[in-house]
């Protein structure tokens, strides 16, 4: 394998806890000869990976003062090369800004200054390393530029994650989105597709990450403490160059929010009682926001309440379009939205805390931007649409939804005239199955179970057969 692996040079694109699960990786990688570089955006997992034993050189850290803004003619010039490198992609730097509900949230005047700048040190950065592939969890600004520049010097970018079902394991994802999983250039491990669905309407299992994070305080005291000593560390108490963190205010403000809205979302706000319900019901499910799922794969629908109000327009007079929050987003949106939401016409709001498969149980169509419940219904049996292709797209009862003017022919035929197909979906899941490797992908701050030496080298070891064929 050394001879195949030694002229690959990547870039890990740190996020967050996953440098720590990416740093382990890239050990074993090393080890084969691999070169690895880093895109980091805070001094914190910079220093991380220095101490750790990466050359500051093999680290591109994208945090600018102002001091640092290039001249106009040398924004001119980029102008027109950022212009050139969006023809080449299914991106444009407006959309991608738009994707960073971070950046909304806390605007910038001078936004277009770390554009130019990202642009340009992210292509340099690559081309000088002779990057031939790229790993990231494309989320912010920065990941998504990549990719874009990915894409204009014909650069693989790959993005790891969990497939959600059957659990813990490990799919790569060819772009930025989830739509299609990389093929495993190995032998697979031979899971059968139709066990796969018996299991799971047998066993109607809950996401595993859906459990660990259900599980999680709101408030944790010790993560307090620790962000405050990590900003004193760094100096950034109230003012930061980086563009995907708070500052020490910012963070407060965050989380006392956030626990005041949850207490609104337990104790005061009115929910109608599921079990009340009658006639025919459809089902959407509240997306985690901000989040990948909904910001950036839904991009265009990432209003989560217009995207309602469409759906309502599209459904019949006779289906309640029933709404639940999740569970893990408890609290992360004002109660303004749940009053908002109330107001639409024959839309139901359901407790956060009621099963979703006892709603599968009565609903007659599911209806998600890229969420679980539409794989769970796949499986199950049940219509659904995603309004983002989506890699379990294959199933026969999972229908995208390129554009909401179609959603009312394609609700009226999914409740009207559905028959599945269980010998498709059986033959689905098992090439789905094929694609994925015996190794589980999680950030380590929600699950440190993650950096397990045992999952450590399954994960590496999934690594290095990717990187061993030029199938990516």
């Amino acid at each position: 394998m050394n001879r195949q692996l030694s002229h690959k040079n990547i870039v890990f694109v740190s996020l967050f806890g996953l440098t720590e699960l990416y740093w382990e990786i890239a050990q074993q990688l090393q080890a084969e000869n691999i070169r690895i570089f880093w895109i980091t955006t805070n001094e914190f997992w910079t220093r991380f990976l220095v101490v750790n034993g990466v050359s500051r050189d093999n680290i591109l850290q994208l945090i600018y003062d102002p001091s640092d803004f290039l001249d106009e003619a040398a924004s001119a010039v980029l102008r027109k090369e950022i212009t050139r490198c969006e023809s080449t992609s299914d991106l444009s730097i407006n959309q991608v800004l738009l994707m960073d509900r971070f950046l909304g949230e806390k605007p910038r005047a001078d936004i277009n200054e770390y554009i130019y700048i990202y642009y340009s040190e992210i292509k340099r950065f690559l081309q000088e390393k002779k990057v031939s592939r790229v790993f990231a969890e494309p989320t912010n600004a920065n990941d998504l530029i990549t990719y874009m520049i990915c894409r204009e010097l014909g650069i693989s970018y790959i993005s790891p994650r969990d497939m959600r079902y059957p659990p813990k394991r490990l799919v790569f994802f060819d772009g930025y989105q989830q739509e299609e999983i990389l093929h495993r250039p190995d032998k697979p491990d031979g899971i059968d597709g139709s066990e796969l669905i018996e299991k799971f309407a047998q066993k109607k299992p809950t996401p595993y990450y859906f459990d660990k994070l259900n599980r999680m305080k709101i408030v944790y005291p010790g993560k307090i403490a620790r962000s405050a000593i990590k900003r004193m560390k760094l100096k950034r108490l109230v003012t930061g160059r980086s563009l995907t963190h708070y500052d020490a205010w910012g963070r407060i403000k965050l989380t006392t929010g956030r626990t005041r809205n949850s207490f609104y979302m337990r104790h005061l706000c009115r929910y109608s009682r599921f079990d009340s319900l009658q006639g025919r019901l459809a089902f959407f499910g509240l997306h985690v926001q901000p989040e990948n799922s909904i910001d950036v794969l839904g991009s265009y629908v990432s209003d989560q309440l217009k995207l309602i109000k469409d759906i309502r327009r599209a459904l019949p007079f006779d289906v309640t379009l029933v709404i639940k929050e999740h569970p893990n987003c408890l609290g992360m949106r004002n109660p303004k939205f749940f009053r908002e939401l109330r107001k639409i016409p024959n839309v139901k709001l359901v407790r956060h805390d009621i099963s979703t498969f006892e709603l599968y149980r009565k609903v007659s169509l599911v209806l998600t931007v890229s969420g679980t419940v539409a794989y769970e219904a796949g499986l199950l049996g049940i219509p659904a649409v995603t309004f983002s292709p989506m890699y379990f797209g294959g199933l026969s009862s999972v229908q995208y939804c390129a554009d909401l003017a179609g959603l009312k022919d394609l609700a009226s035929r999914l409740l009207d005239g559905f028959e599945r197909d269980v010998e498709a979906d059986s033959a689905f899941m098992t090439s789905l199955a094929a694609k994925s490797y015996d190794a589980y992908w999680a950030d380590p701050y929600f699950d440190d179970t993650v950096l397990e030496s045992d999952n450590i080298d399954k994960l590496s070891q999934a690594f290095k057969i990717l990187l061993s064929h030029d199938i990516c």
